[in-house]
């Protein structure tokens, strides 16, 4: 049986290795993300100003498979809802905040039963605005949905260390 020396070695070994994990995988992650970022055009958006900020990411647009067997008229109204809304809120770079847009009884009525249960696992800080393709042409019958990134742990660390300066 391992004495408790040894055990307590064995630990701090396990738990640096652990760490050492943890850090390359956050690194990873953060790559990930970056690359994501990367492959995303939102130009569009800013040159519209639809686009909420830096500290959005775009989920994506969309999608209404019933729009195909739909009438024009319900084609038209859906536009019109997803117009009015964004239009509404002009002050707030063409984009409603989730928790306005599931109450506002025009765009609820648009939704498909995907889009209800897509949005409902939404953060609330969640922004929805109007929808651009790939070519930067909009889609008036699809809406955008941007989600509020947060910042990352180390960022999160930087903001308190930096508080804690301010404070001394």
């Amino acid at each position: 049986m391992p004495s408790n020396e040894e055990s307590n070695r064995l630990l701090v070994r396990l738990s640096r290795i652990a760490s050492e994990v943890n850090d390359a995988e956050a690194q990873r992650a953060h790559e990930r993300y970056q690359q994501l970022l990367n492959h995303i055009d939102i130009t569009p958006y800013k040159k519209t100003a639809a686009w909420p900020g830096k500290s959005y990411l775009l989920v994506g647009n969309s999608f209404n498979m019933d729009i195909s067997i739909q009438a024009p008229v319900e084609e038209t109204r859906r536009a019109a809802c997803i117009a009015l809304l964004v239009s509404r809120n002009s002050e707030n770079r063409n984009c409603a905040s989730l928790g306005e847009a599931l109450c506002d009884e025009g765009f609820a009525s648009i939704l498909s039963r995907f889009e209800k249960q897509w949005l409902a696992k939404m953060p609330l800080t969640s922004q929805i605005g109007p929808a651009y393709d790939d070519k930067g042409k909009l889609i008036p019958q699809a809406f955008a949905v941007w989600r509020k990134e947060f910042a990352t742990d180390r960022d999160r660390e930087k903001q308190l260390v930096a508080a804690g300066k301010a404070r001394s």
